[in-house]
């Protein structure tokens, strides 16, 4: 059975992109898929491109590569001085070519992953909810539109958490040890794996997912963040872009 290791929204953080990386790697997967947001944010844009197109076998396009390539009119103030940085840096022509030839979402062996959602795979956020209907309708889109998946990986919202028709599930509860494995065997649901860059769930650490056909694991994995925190000061971005790393906001 093939194991796949899923990584989202580094945000041109090395430091946390290393470390996800050497993690990933005690576990042996078949592959890695990252679902986008290599960049934006971050102090290392093109260093990070350049370590997720070594280690993985599939990379989807996020809203920030989007933005690098046709503009970041839609982002907040913060987020587009970011991303306007992040295209000066990234202003070469094979980046350039490479970031056209991505696309936001992906079938692969029966699943769908994308970078926001189904309905859409670009911008649109699966987020948690009080509502479990609101999460019911939210599978029902896979189920009704998209018959021959089962799970959808989300990555965008930086968020790790579990979709399902009985509203969602969160990894890291108050259970000693917490649950972080999954069965989800023959279940539709979406499996939002959260942020290796720029967690905002609460939890400092970075966050992937490893899924093995059957059962979806959560990872969290601490990194030196003060190295990047001092990386974005030094570049002269925003400064909450650097605070936020020490809250998990």
């Amino acid at each position: 059975m093939t194991k796949s290791a899923l990584i989202s929204d580094i945000h041109a953080n090395l430091p946390a992109l290393e470390a996800v990386l050497a993690d990933i790697q005690q576990y042996k997967p078949d592959r890695i898929i990252c679902l986008g947001d290599v960049v934006g944010y971050g102090p290392q844009p093109r260093e990070c491109l350049a370590l997720v197109r070594k280690t993985c076998q599939h990379v989807l396009m996020g809203n920030h590569e989007n933005a690098v390539l046709h503009g970041g009119e839609q982002f907040t103030p913060l987020a587009r001085i970011a991303i306007d940085w992040t295209s000066q840096q990234l202003r070469d022509k094979e980046i350039l070519q490479y970031l056209m030839s991505l696309t936001p979402k992906m079938a692969l062996d029966g699943n769908l992953f994308v970078h926001g959602s189904v309905r859409d795979p670009m911008i649109d956020y699966v987020r948690e909810a009080d509502s479990p209907w609101m999460f019911y309708r939210l599978v029902q889109t896979l189920r009704e539109q998209f018959t021959p998946f089962n799970l959808c990986f989300v990555g965008h919202n930086h968020r790790a958490f579990l979709g399902t028709e009985l509203g969602y599930i969160f990894p890291h509860d108050d259970t000693e040890p917490p649950q972080m494995k999954f069965n989800l065997k023959d279940q539709k649901a979406y499996v939002s794996i959260g942020s290796v860059g720029q967690p905002r769930d609460g939890d400092i650490r970075s966050s992937w997912v490893m899924f093995d056909g059957d059962s979806v694991e959560f990872h969290r994995v601490d990194y030196d963040r003060e190295k990047t925190i001092q990386l974005i000061h030094d570049t002269g971005l925003p400064s909450f872009l650097a605070e936020r790393l020490r809250y998990g906001e």
